[in-house]
């Protein structure tokens, strides 16, 4: 009876979610790690070529898991202060029901307003791909109080693919301890439909901060660089997208090659219901580089209550790779102080 009831529960959440999508784009705990995602202001951000590997495997004890893969590759071009990104993300729901690819490109420019002060301003563009699989879809009426009735279906089905343009921007002002990033997704509201009625994606709004605090150098370290030194980065990350909003607040260690950082993920004085508060995640992290490569690895503990589902979490692994030095300048590039390795 319990295994009718989930289906029977799954099917009816399915047809809701065809015929009236309220969705929300994925989100990945290493936000700053991903972050030609985050923002299309940081493209070029590195002042190197980059390229960024982004993997995320959420509930992966439940039938209802995500799958979220990104890789994406930006360029800063020195005469023209400005950089070029392209991102691939590609999502898969349960067990590939619904699946989405979307590539995006990117333009920044960065204006030095100061000598302590920048901005820099990004534009987005990109094609998405969402499909769906009616074929290992089942629904309440191919169910009976004694089990499915081997038979079809009598709910209509829409189309399998739908495709749409999707416009994105964002800005990012910062110094050499601050930065306060905001981005500007889905301007267009692009029409997400399978069935062709009027579903928009709701637009998203970002808004990310921090500040590096310098704790301690050793003998080797210089002013130029931040080998040798170690920082502490207290960060805060808020999006908004329909009727859905989220907070991260958290704070990362910088020792040398090594980061450790631990977040909470939850608005606990907003609620949802006065029996559903909005608790998420506690996430930890540890991170380590050499040279130019680095890899980061994150785990989510839900503490939402999801807990009693025993969802198994979700695991974030992200790897980037930094090459090729900008040409000489009589003065060193300005970074923005986020929380990576840079």
């Amino acid at each position: 009876m319990k295994a009718l009831l989930k289906y029977l529960l799954t099917g009816l959440l399915l047809i809701a979610s065809l015929y009236k999508t309220y969705a929300q784009d994925y989100q990945f705990s290493q936000f700053y790690a991903n972050i030609l995602y985050l923002n299309p202001a940081f493209a070029g951000s590195a002042h190197k070529n980059r390229v960024i590997l982004h993997q995320r495997l959420q509930w992966p004890a439940l039938d209802a898991k995500y799958t979220s893969s990104a890789i994406s590759f930006d360029h800063y071009f020195n005469n023209a202060n400005s950089g070029i990104g392209i991102l691939y993300t590609k999502d898969v729901q349960g067990s590939s029901n619904i699946s989405t690819n979307d590539i995006q490109f990117q333009y920044s420019y960065e204006l030095h307003l100061t000598e302590k002060y920048s901005f820099r301003a990004g534009l987005q563009a990109g094609y998405v791909s969402r499909n769906i699989n009616y074929s290992i879809l089942t629904f309440p009426d191919q169910y009976t109080v004694n089990g499915p009735t081997g038979s079809g279906t009598a709910e209509p089905y829409g189309s399998e693919k739908k495709n749409y343009l999707d416009l994105s921007s964002g800005g990012v002002f910062y110094s050499e301890k601050f930065w306060v990033s905001l981005a500007y997704a889905h301007m267009n509201k692009p029409n997400q439909s399978f069935y062709g009625d009027n579903s928009p994606l709701p637009s998203k709004y970002s808004l990310t901060g921090g500040y590096k605090f310098l704790i301690s150098r050793n003998s080797f370290a210089n002013s130029l660089s931040d080998k040798g030194k170690s920082y502490l980065i207290p960060t805060a990350h808020y999006k908004s997208q329909g009727k859905s909003d989220q907070l991260d607040l958290g704070i990362y260690a910088i020792l040398n090659h090594t980061m450790l950082g631990m977040w909470y993920r939850g608005i606990p004085i907003k609620n949802y219901s006065k029996k559903v508060i909005n608790n998420e995640s506690v996430v930890v992290l540890l991170g380590y580089k050499i040279k130019n490569f680095s890899i980061g690895y994150s785990y989510d503990f839900t503490v939402s209550k999801l807990t009693t589902a025993k969802t198994g979490g979700a695991h974030e692994l992200n790897i980037t790779f930094l090459f090729g030095d900008p040409k000489s300048r009589t003065k060193p590039m300005k970074k923005i102080p986020c929380p990576d390795f840079d």
